[in-house]
């Protein structure tokens, strides 16, 4: 019946709003809570490395493993709020935001010029004209015909992020949109 299907719909919105106060509260435990935060949206003139998708753990071991090398780390559509976790205030190694919504990526990824991971969903076909596809890397559950994938953490250690970083020093740095 239509109540009986309210019911249940009401029953996987309960799930789905306690599934992110898990997250929330993960979140918030490892990387401090958000605060309004000015995101830069220009590029430095040193090659670098965009992340999108939602997995911070993934983000925060690319900015460990990029300080110091002279590879910048640049977010992308759904890692944008990323920026405004305090833990990662202090790398400076991450320049800000590059690009635009998710839906964009096929422009993006082609002007960006550096590797560019894929942490969680929102991977969308590349277009033939796209020349950016050996650049692309991703990890956890995504994936996509071709495509480099950095595998998951073994005992506890982190994800090898090595390959992508030496790739990103060969790459010019991002070019402004």
């Amino acid at each position: 019946s239509v109540d009986e299907m309210v019911a249940m719909v009401m029953k996987a919105g309960d799930f789905a709003v306690q599934a992110m106060a898990v997250l929330d509260e993960a979140n918030t435990t490892a990387y401090g809570n958000p605060e309004i935060t000015e995101v830069n949206i220009g590029v430095d003139d040193k090659p670098g490395i965009l992340i999108s998708g939602h997995d911070l753990k993934d983000l925060d071991e690319l900015l460990q493993q990029t300080q110091g090398t002279g590879v910048d780390v640049y977010t992308h559509g759904e890692m944008l709020p990323a920026n405004y976790y305090p833990a990662f205030k202090k790398y400076d190694n991450l320049k800000g935001n590059y690009g635009s919504s998710w839906w964009h990526q096929n422009e993006d990824f082609e002007s960006f010029n550096g590797p560019v991971l894929m942490t969680t969903n929102c991977i969308i076909p590349m277009k033939k004209k796209n020349t950016y596809k050996d650049r692309v890397f991703t990890t956890g559950v995504v994936s996509y015909p071709g495509i480099k994938h950095i595998p998951d953490r073994v005992n506890g250690g982190a994800k090898d992020f090595s390959k992508m970083i030496e790739l990103a020093k060969t790459c010019k740095p991002p070019q402004e949109i």
